[in-house]
């Protein structure tokens, strides 16, 4: 059977799956979450090939002899990763480039050098991942820090740094992601829950107890949102935010998660910070030199490695960084959705030192890869993209036709 025929099948189950639920395709148009569980009812019958993808963006490059390793123990920098890395579940690609590396080039970072006019790498997997597998949201490109060009769709996108308009654009019942929001309610769980409960009686055992676990995740990252935001109310939510930069990187990292897990998106996109690292690190693990918590700077820590004062201060970054990265690889794995994900993460920067492009560190994880250190031989950017989308087979089906070809050159060995 073609891919063709395969993607033709799996929307032809998932129609005949809603009919013999009994619920009307209403109720699930106007519930994103019950549209997840139809969507989920089709895919736990089916094995394959990954069909999810996570994009993440990494600031502050890397010292490559401080990042790769020699055998099987990660060094200083990419240590927090090392669980990931034993298991085989992580590729770190060596001598990889950024193209355009440095600073204020953002929108170059999930695309090639010239993105005018063209769309991103997490927009176009949104677009071909989300249209194979019909969930509600194309894309969701959410990020600590406003910037408007990392995700492109021909034009720059706005990230999305409140999670109460990420819940927003989730629960919302449809559309896409790129930083639109709707009508603000005091809670996605009253919203749909009235529109699933009475539906339960029409539902597997497996799937209210999967309903309930999607509404306890959210009331959680909404108790989140209250606990950090003192002002109790989401009556504004593109106003609404988290207070600093770990809790925000958190839990949005929590909102990926569930919207993979839910259904509700095949491709989302996390930026920790941007390339101009105006953001300030105050993760628990950001210390002085005394050994005292002291939030600080990103960027402080790149152009003073010859400084007695700054000592070991990016090698703390870095660590920091790529505990961000592990902390999502965590939770994909506890919610068993990584054999089914692609994780690709880039940086905008190779050695800090030298601030180019050269020795980028970027990273593969999740579905279908093969682990430990791939010498990439000076492959940028683009050879990793068109890599990834074809291991999620994007080129193919009824919407292969939409997958942005991004060149002939992929990386070997990685899949």
């Amino acid at each position: 059977m073609s891919y063709k025929d395969c993607f033709d099948q799996e929307r032809r189950n998932f129609l005949r799956v809603v009919q013999r639920s009994g619920i009307a395709m209403g109720a699930i148009q106007a519930s994103s979450l019950l549209a997840g569980v139809m969507m989920a009812r089709v895919a736990e019958a089916q094995t394959g090939s990954p069909n999810k993808s996570v994009t993440v963006f990494m600031p502050g490059g890397c010292t490559p002899a401080k990042y790769f390793p020699t055998g099987t123990t990660l060094p200083t920098q990419s240590t927090p990763l090392q669980s990931h890395f034993s298991a085989g579940r992580v590729a770190l690609l060596k001598n990889a480039t950024m193209m355009n590396g440095g600073h204020g080039v953002m929108f170059n970072r999930f695309n090639d050098p010239n993105p005018w006019g063209k769309q991103s790498f997490d927009v176009n997997l949104g677009k071909v991942l989300s249209a194979n597998s019909n969930a509600p949201v194309k894309w969701l490109n959410l990020g600590t820090t406003a910037v408007s060009e990392l995700s492109r769709d021909n034009a720059g996108i706005p990230t999305i740094t409140s999670p109460q308009a990420a819940l927003d654009i989730l629960f919302a019942g449809g559309g896409g992601g790129g930083g639109g929001t709707v009508a603000p309610r005091k809670s996605m769980v009253d919203f749909h829950y009235a529109a699933v409960n009475d539906l339960k009686t029409k539902l597997g055992q497996h799937e209210k107890q999967k309903l309930d676990s999607h509404f306890n995740a959210i009331s959680e990252i909404e108790a989140s949102i209250a606990a950090t935001n003192p002002g109790g109310t989401c009556s504004a939510p593109p106003n609404t935010t988290v207070v600093g930069f770990d809790a925000t990187s958190k839990l949005m990292t929590d909102i990926a998660v569930l919207a993979l897990e839910c259904s509700l998106s095949s491709s989302v996109s996390l930026a920790f910070g941007t390339d101009e690292h105006t953001h300030v690190l105050d993760g628990a693990m950001i210390t002085d030199t005394t050994g005292a918590y002291r939030p600080r700077p990103s960027h402080d820590s790149h152009h003073n490695q010859g400084n007695p004062n700054y000592a070991g201060y990016y090698d703390q970054d870095v660590r920091y960084y790529m505990s961000l990265t592990a902390q999502l690889l965590d939770k994909l794995q506890a919610k068993s959705l990584l054999t089914s994900t692609i994780v690709t993460q880039v940086s905008d920067m190779g050695n800090v030192d030298a601030h180019s492009g050269q020795n980028c560190p970027m990273l593969v994880a999740g579905g279908g890869v093969r682990g430990g250190v791939i010498d990439v031989g000076g492959l940028s950017q683009v050879a990793l993209f068109q890599t990834v989308g074809l291991a999620l087979k994007a080129n193919q089906g009824a919407n292969g036709g939409l997958f942005r070809n991004w060149g002939a050159s992929t990386i070997s060995g990685l899949f």
